[in-house]
C-alpha cells in the first residue's frame, strides 16, 4: 500500500472542485444561450427561484 501525501489529497480534491465548476459554469452558459438570456436575466430568474424556495420551505416549517 503505498503513502499518499497532504498534498495529493488535497490536489485531487482541488481537482473535482474545479471540475464541478467548470461543468456548472458551462451547463449554466449553454442554458443561458439556447434561451437568449442575458446574465441580468438569469440573476433575476435565479433571485426569483430563490424568494420561491424560501417561502416554500417557510410555509411547510411554519405549518
Amino acid at each position: 500500500m503505498g503513502k499518499t501525501s497532504k498534498k495529493s489529497k488535497n490536489a485531487k480534491k482541488a481537482k473535482q472542485t474545479c471540475s464541478v465548476l467548470l461543468l456548472h459554469k458551462t451547463t449554466i452558459k449553454r442554458i443561458r444561450q439556447r434561451f437568449g438570456l442575458s446574465k441580468y436575466q438569469m440573476l433575476w430568474i435565479t433571485f426569483g427561484k430563490g424568494l420561491l424556495i424560501g417561502y416554500v420551505l417557510a410555509f411547510l416549517a411554519h405549518r
